[in-house]
């Protein structure tokens, strides 16, 4: 089998936050709980007129090199990101508002449209193997300890069932 590593720059939106919540409350919702990404301060979106704006120009961009990848070539596409790519690949059990700044709903069927064999991705240092519609995503950030170990998996040509 033949692989195509395809290394992505896909941001956040704020759209990984509950329905109730809009997209210009999202920041304050998340600071009501003590919880403000270092980001908001760190992170110029120039030239884009914001951080989604950019997210988006992202996200098109990225689509149209999946498309033009998944015509050209009959290899099976490992994304890599650092976000992930799936709202509910987030649990962050002590802070779960931070959700906001750990991906964009853009990318949520992406495994699907595309010859996807696995998603690699980082940001939540909650390492971690999950299955969704046949796809692996593997989360793949330290966890904070020393110990370099239990963080190492194979991802390819890693395992062929959903038994991981």
């Amino acid at each position: 089998m033949a692989w195509l590593l395809v290394p992505l720059f896909v941001l956040y939106d704020y759209s990984f936050r509950p329905e109730h919540v809009s997209a210009d409350k999202a920041i304050a919702w998340a600071a009501e709980s003590g919880v403000i990404c270092a980001d908001e301060a760190l992170l110029h979106s120039a030239p884009y007129p914001s951080l989604p704006a950019w997210c988006a120009a992202r996200c098109a961009y990225t689509e149209r090199r999946l498309r033009e990848a998944s015509h050209a070539v009959t290899a099976r596409m490992v994304l890599i990101n650092h976000f992930p790519l799936r709202q509910d690949l987030v649990q962050l059990p002590s802070i779960p508002r931070f959700s906001i700044w750990c991906g964009t709903r853009c990318t949520e069927d992406w495994h699907v449209r595309f010859p996807v064999s696995v998603v690699v991705y980082g940001h939540l240092h909650i390492p971690s193997t999950h299955f969704r519609d046949g796809v692996r995503f593997e989360e793949v950030s330290l966890n904070g300890s020393n110990a370099l170990e239990p963080s190492l998996r194979e991802i390819l040509p890693g395992p062929s069932s959903n038994t991981v």
